[in-house]
């Protein structure tokens, strides 16, 4: 029943059309409204959907700082409606704190529907965490000084009308615990006597990553298994497969639960060793003009990994743009011996920390996997990436647009093109609004593609124009 409950909407009938006729009932008079039919309808119509609404939110909230007994609290007025101010400024507000510290709460306007904090929540935890753990507190503010700076890194979960009326509660739910992974760690260390890492991550399962990116967990677990063996991979495909995107989902769940972190660097035909791993850079310092070693990506990345216990991962997006045997230089001694240190040009030792992971993406249509240089291909993973029609299935049954059509055309445009590594990927068209989007990707995308891959054939390229293929898509 539960689980039925949340693939409903929130409302039964559009609540900001019965809070607009509410006011205009009531604004500005002295009758008992409490007594009202319409005061009544409002409540069923309006407060007790809400309620359960919150109440659903409440649940995904972990139970030490969940705020004591929701019923309780509801029947102690801290859901309430301010009629009060019906006159001015003519705003029906209904809320609910929801932890046990009274910092976060869940509002209904007559606009939206928002889950947010007091001003003064980062400030607040901050305290609260610094007064037990002092050094901890001090690391969290090194690694980003806006840390608890709630205003900046984004307040409020908000669900605006059309959200509202349009999505299950499981999709509203599911974007609320998104927006609270980040604040979450804050939580759990105020209420605990025990230390937790001070940058956790949130846990992403191999469970969600499925159901986030299509592909089975038996697939995802034998790709995770291959980067931990290997400790470096290189997802490979033709364009719009989702090598980038797949590569951040794998990700977060090496980084998910520890105290790791993910940072993407993209190579380009320009990117250089020096960009790379270190290098000369012409500084000004006090006027006087220097030229000191400085560190690369890379290495910046590994040292910020050094002070760290668990998996760290850098993605590396169009790997076989730049020129690898360049940029790695002793880097290539270092990807096959990862217990070694080596001495770079610059003079200073170094090694990779165990605990870095990388992840390559790498866009076939660009440079075939075949002209990969093979000292590079032994020391990382392969993993072939093809376009998966069942995930624009499911992505495009959940919007209520049918893709038969159009999946019927990629299979005969990727058999006209007969080269894996040119195939027309599903990415293209992972898009909210397809009916409204397809001409201009089709004319503006996938055109454009096809006449550069059939330059000398443009007759292939003919019977997939727009205007041939329009009325066999059935969107």
């Amino acid at each position: 029943m539960e689980n039925n409950q949340n693939l409903k909407t929130i409302f039964s009938c559009n609540p900001f059309e019965v809070i607009k006729q509410y006011k205009n009932k009531h604004k500005g008079k002295d009758n008992n409204i409490y007594n009202s039919q319409e005061y009544k309808n409002f409540q069923n119509t309006v407060n007790q959907p809400f309620t359960n609404f919150c109440y659903f939110i409440y649940q995904q909230i972990p139970s030490e700082i969940a705020a004591n007994n929701f019923y309780k609290i509801t029947l102690d007025k801290l859901i309430d409606i301010d009629f009060n101010i019906l006159v001015s400024p003519y705003k029906i507000s209904l809320h609910k704190y929801l932890d046990i510290f009274s910092l976060l709460y869940i509002e209904l306007i007559d606009t939206s529907i928002r889950i947010k904090f007091i001003d003064s929540a980062g400030a607040f935890l901050a305290r609260n965490i610094g007064e037990k753990n002092p050094v901890m507190i001090a690391n969290i503010i090194a690694e980003n000084v806006k840390a608890f700076d709630f205003a900046y890194n984004g307040d409020s979960c908000y669900f605006n009308q059309k959200e509202i009326l349009n999505s299950s509660q499981e999709e509203l739910i599911n974007k609320f615990k998104k927006w609270f992974q980040y604040y979450l760690p804050f939580f759990l260390q105020a209420v605990s006597n025990k230390p937790i890492p001070a940058v956790s991550q949130p846990i992403y399962s191999l469970g969600q990553c499925t159901e986030d990116t299509g592909v089975s967990q038996p697939v995802l677990e034998r790709w995770i298994c291959t980067i931990n063996r290997k400790v470096q991979a290189v997802l490979y495909g033709s364009p719009g497969t989702g090598k980038t995107y797949l590569a951040e989902k794998l990700a977060q769940h090496l980084i998910g639960g520890g105290d790791g972190f993910l940072e993407l660097v993209q190579f380009h035909p320009a990117y250089s060793y020096e960009d790379f791993i270190q290098g000369i850079r012409p500084q000004s310092q006090n006027g006087i003009l220097a030229y000191p070693l400085v560190p690369g990506r890379f290495l910046e990345f590994c040292k910020k990994a050094e002070s760290r216990e668990d998996t760290c991962v850098l993605i590396i997006d169009e790997i076989n743009r730049a020129n690898l045997a360049q940029v790695f230089g002793e880097l290539m001694y270092l990807l096959e011996y990862r217990d070694k240190e080596i001495p770079l040009a610059g003079g200073n030792n170094f090694r990779i920390p165990k605990n870095v992971r990388i992840i390559g993406t790498m866009n076939t249509a660009d440079r075939s996997i075949a002209n990969i240089d093979h000292a590079l291909r032994r020391r990382f993973a392969f993993i072939e990436l093809s376009s998966n029609y069942e995930v624009l299935r499911n992505y495009h049954r959940r919007r209520g647009f049918a893709v038969e059509g159009l999946i019927n055309i990629l299979q005969q445009l990727n058999q006209a093109i007969a080269d894996k590594n040119y195939e027309i990927g599903i990415s293209f068209f992972l898009t909210d609004n397809l009916r409204e989007d397809i001409e201009d990707i089709w004319r503006m995308e996938i055109e454009p593609y096809l006449e550069e891959y059939f330059f000398n054939q443009l007759e292939k390229v003919d019977k997939f124009r727009w205007d041939e293929i329009k009325n066999k898509l059935w969107i």
